[in-house]
């Protein structure tokens, strides 16, 4: 008995020091490919080499890896460099779609809302429904059974995720704003919408023999309820993590690193809090971003301001790096089916279903504050729909799902990455011909390549430059006008810090509000062309704490500290 449990011992222990030396080599594997891939990149920026993104490189680069792993038969199942879904649910994901949110222009997003929300609501639905059914016909064309009505849905859905990073890295630095803003705000989006259809499809299945239209539509309203709460937890997190900075103020790098620290830890508890309340940490966490930039930004101090953003970006350069190796990887991992035919019907069902660009730009000039975009941009947008991390990620998923045939998954994942794949390599490479055809390339001042993640963050402008800026036409705006002037009056006070900017958008609703009532409103009406910047500052300082907003140095529910 002893022997046989002193070799049981001995079993376990090399068995526990097999894994630990492949999560050596993983670990030791994934380092070398993207230090080498980051250099190289900057190599063929330096060489003005247009045609090979960031994106690419990486998925090239993994591919490259996964062969030479395989060719060796050091591991032939590859299994020391592939990951599960948990990893790419807790660890990579959050950090990128966070970065998303609280980097995003939010100024430029919703003077543009009306065009992002169609093509990433109304679109992500169309192009769900028109690719799960162009696909339920080739794949009855293609096999004698073909795949069933809820397996095409969650392709459809999952695959529906777009991902522009390589097109916006490709566009020159003079390129529309407008036109920027809506392809980078539809994915951003689109990618929550895309999760939500998937995890609605995919729960359908448990139950396929027994779905009827009722339950089919409760399910339905559910996935809404799903949306809507995670929105909310996202929102109440930021705004007490804005409330906490608007009271606690801590100068100097002591001060940085908890700011920091508390912005990190708030963001992944609404990642995780919506997910434990089996609601989408991913919509969760962007809205989380959004709140937080609005609200407590502008509380924190200007070396965390500094610190924040390039700590974000380097993470997200760094986690979207490894998605896209890991994507490379995965042509000759997990277990992959390839289908020649079923990558083609899913390319010519993906460009097809894109088409909802057309409808929506052509709708958009008819909807209040609307305005006409140029066939020529439509056209780069219905172009710019690239498939990518979200993707690749919800496919890695979809394989670990027990309701599903281990070949459907297999066919499907082995679909996926092609798909993305091919648009990565192959319509990215074609982006400078595009821009050219389309009159759309900027010439002397383009700037090809911007880093992987965050092509939309400008490190050399501070976001409360531009976002803080409310004029009195955003006040007039006939969708979201009420709500600017909501916020300035009564949120902002609430959980911001008074700053200049701050005190510039109250002004502006006071001059707004000075010419359109005679009768008295929050803001004292004393024409301001008639007082001075100093006087007018006062009165608004006085405003806030009339309104019983605490100054950051009154009723602190920690002690505020100075360690300068």
């Amino acid at each position: 008995m002893k022997s046989a449990e002193h070799a049981s011992n001995c079993t376990t222990a090399e068995a526990g020091q097999a894994d630990e030396h492949g999560i050596y080599v993983q670990a030791l594997l994934l380092l070398v490919m993207i230090t080498s891939a980051i250099n190289l990149h900057h190599y063929l920026h330096y060489k003005n080499f247009k045609y090979l993104s960031e994106s690419a490189l990486y998925v090239l680069m993994g591919f490259i890896v996964s062969a030479g792993w395989t060719s060796i038969s050091y591991d032939p199942g590859n299994s020391a460099i592939q990951l599960n879904s948990h990893f790419f649910s807790l660890v990579l994901l959050p950090p990128i779609i966070f970065e998303g949110g609280y980097n995003l222009q939010r100024a430029a997003f919703f003077q543009n809302i009306v065009p992002i929300l169609g093509l990433a609501l109304v679109g992500a639905f169309y192009s769900t429904f028109v690719t799960s059914f162009l696909m339920y016909i080739f794949s009855r064309l293609l096999t004698d059974e073909g795949w069933s009505v809820i397996e095409c849905l969650v392709f459809g859905s999952l695959i529906s995720s777009t991902d522009p990073v390589t097109v916006l890295s490709l566009l020159p630095s003079n390129v529309d704003r407008r036109l920027y803003m809506i392809i980078f705000g539809e994915s951003a989006l689109n990618d929550a919408v895309s999760i939500i259809l998937y995890r609605f499809f995919t729960g359908l299945q448990a139950d396929a023999d027994n779905l009827g239209i009722l339950p089919f539509f409760l399910s339905v309203l559910a996935s809404f309820g799903v949306f809507l709460g995670s929105f909310l937890v996202g929102a109440i997190v930021a705004l007490v993590f804005a409330k906490i900075t608007k009271h606690v103020w801590i100068e100097g790098y002591e001060g940085a690193i908890y700011e920091i620290m508390m912005l990190i830890m708030f963001a992944y508890t609404s990642y995780l809090l919506a997910e434990v309340l089996s609601l989408t940490g991913i919509i969760s966490i962007f809205f989380c971003g959004i709140v937080m930039a609005h609200y407590a930004h502008s509380n924190l101090t200007k070396l965390t301001q500094r610190t924040l953003k390039v700590t974000l970006r380097m993470i997200c350069m760094v986690f979207e790096g490894l998605i896209f190796l890991y994507m490379g990887l995965g042509l000759l991992s997990f277990g992959t089916e390839y289908n020649i035919l079923f990558t083609i019907a899913a390319l010519i069902a993906i460009l097809v279903s894109r088409t909802h660009v057309f409808i929506i730009c052509s709708l958009n000039q008819f909807m209040p504050a609307g305005f006409k975009i140029p066939f020529n941009q439509q056209v780069l947008m219905w172009f710019s729909g690239l498939r990518g991390a979200v993707a690749f990620a919800l496919g890695v998923t979809f394989l670990e799902h027990p309701d599903f045939s281990p070949v459907i998954k297999g066919l499907i994942f082995g679909t996926t990455v092609s798909v993305i794949v091919t648009t990565v390599l192959g319509f990215g490479g074609l982006m400078p011909y595009m821009l050219k055809w389309l009159g759309i390339a900027g010439g002397e001042e383009e700037h090809p390549h911007q880093p992987l993640a965050s092509s939309h963050a400008q490190l050399d402008k501070p976001p409360e430059e531009e976002e803080y800026q409310v004029t009195e036409q955003d006040l007039e705006q006939p969708l979201f006008g009420w709500l600017y002037r909501f916020d300035v009056k009564y949120i902002r006070p609430l959980f911001t810090h008074p700053d200049e900017e701050q005190l510039k958008a109250i002004e502006v609703v006071r001059r707004r509000d000075s010419r359109t009532s005679t009768t008295g409103s929050a803001f004292p009406m004393t024409p301001l062309k008639d007082k001075s910047r100093a006087s007018v500052r006062d009165d608004q300082e006085q405003l806030l704490k009339s309104n019983a907003v605490e100054d950051k140095d009154e009723g602190v529910p920690l002690e505020a500290v100075s360690l300068n």
